[in-house]
């Protein structure tokens, strides 16, 4: 059961400062982009890479995130929504995990 808490914390909070890479995607040349979040909007992550800034889209791709020393898989389809609002409903999802209905 933990885990699955550890993973809608992820999902349930500012992924600005977390370090990130893309693993799955159907553009390839977008797989092995590895950086920190430093922006967010409803549908990309701007990643600072060694490279410099990448813009990548949420939807369909699946990114590798290290977060409190572990690293978890998360679809870019549950984080495909504008930051506040995936906040609010990660939120709701991490309090009926734990077993606290809202």
């Amino acid at each position: 059961m933990r885990g699955r808490i550890q993973g809608v914390e992820v999902i349930a909070r500012d992924w600005i400062g977390l370090t990130v890479e893309v693993v799955e995607s159907p553009n390839q040349s977008e797989v092995g982009i590895r950086g920190e979040v430093v922006d967010e909007t409803q549908n990309t992550l701007k990643i600072m890479t060694e490279k410099g800034l990448k813009v990548v889209a949420k939807r369909g791709r699946t990114f590798r995130v290290w977060y409190k020393g572990k690293i978890m898989r998360i679809s870019g389809n549950l984080i495909n929504f504008r930051p506040e609002d995936r906040i609010k409903r990660g939120l709701m999802m991490l309090k009926r995990a734990k077993g606290v209905w809202v």
